[in-house]
């Protein structure tokens, strides 16, 4: 579903907002059923309603949510 990112700042996630999908009015969003720390040079990406985090060159974790639509506004 999306390119794998790598973090640029240590943060919480609980949802990921304007995934690819999204257009006009609405946004595609991934909200996650606990939240995540990333840390700066975590890998991410999301499929099918997990996002996965790759920490280093250990395996990467996954991390389960749902997908929803959101209005900009």
């Amino acid at each position: 579903m999306t390119e794998p990112v790598t973090a640029g700042r240590m943060e919480l996630v609980d949802d990921l907002e304007g995934l690819p999908g999204s257009s006009g009015g609405c946004l595609l969003a991934l909200t996650l059923e606990d939240p995540v720390l990333l840390r700066v040079g975590d890998v991410w990406w999301v499929e099918d309603e997990v996002l996965y985090v790759q920490r280093g060159d250990v395996p990467a974790v996954a991390h389960r949510g749902r997908v929803e639509w959101r209005r900009k506004w």
